[in-house]
């Protein structure tokens, strides 16, 4: 998308605001969200994104799963691993994420709905709400798609640990469990472990800036 009136300044301060809001109702989510952002924007800017559009994306990304304000906090805060039913009702975020920021007409707020939506859409189809394949979702939101794993994988939850820098640019590289190279796009995967040494210093930087 281009960056043209992408950043007007009160457009930033409402999605801003809403991230706000997010974070006052789950702190969890909205460190993720903070922490997503900020690699998705690096990243953009390795692929060679302009600055303008690389902090667009940053700033869109860190809504991404707003719509998780939509899931009962029972599932939310699951202390184990989601039943079938509770799983296919967490996967409902990313269409109510979408419908709640598709409100908000000006271009940033666009660009967060759209990311939203697809950030769990894979490069080979296999992906949800709609099983989109690489060619028919947005490259910010392949970009976000993997930032988004990235972090999630490092995080340490009450069913898993949090696993490290390394042991996540192997699973990412050669898969492991669900996770695939092929769930991701070849060139925002190619970018992240060409430039893995400095995202893990980000990654560090971030997290500790959420605390």
């Amino acid at each position: 998308m281009p960056a043209v009136h992408l950043l007007n300044a009160a457009h930033v301060d409402a999605l801003s605001c809403v991230h706000a809001a997010h974070s006052a109702t789950d702190a969890h989510t909205a460190d993720h969200e903070h922490t997503v952002g900020l690699l998705a924007k690096h990243i953009a800017t390795f692929m060679g994104s302009s600055p303008e559009e690389a902090e667009a994306i940053g700033l869109a990304a860190r809504l991404h799963d707003v719509g998780k304000m939509s899931i009962p906090p029972a599932i939310l805060h699951a202390s184990g691993v989601l039943t079938p039913d509770q799983n296919r009702i967490m996967q409902g975020h990313a269409l109510a994420g979408a419908k709640i920021l598709q409100t908000a007409k000006f271009p940033l707020m666009r660009l967060a709905s759209q990311i939203a939506l697809e950030h769990h859409e894979h490069a080979d189809g296999s992906g949800y709400p709609y099983g989109l394949r690489n060619n028919q979702t947005s490259m910010a939101s392949r970009i976000v798609s993997l930032c988004d794993v990235y972090d999630a994988l490092r995080r340490e939850r009450s069913y898993k640990p949090g696993k490290t820098h390394e042991e996540v640019c192997q699973a990412l590289s050669n898969g492991e469990g669900r996770i695939t190279p092929d769930i991701f796009d070849e060139r925002v995967l190619r970018t992240f472990i060409e430039h893995k040494e400095t995202i893990g210093k980000i990654y560090i930087d971030a997290v500790r800036s959420t605390h």
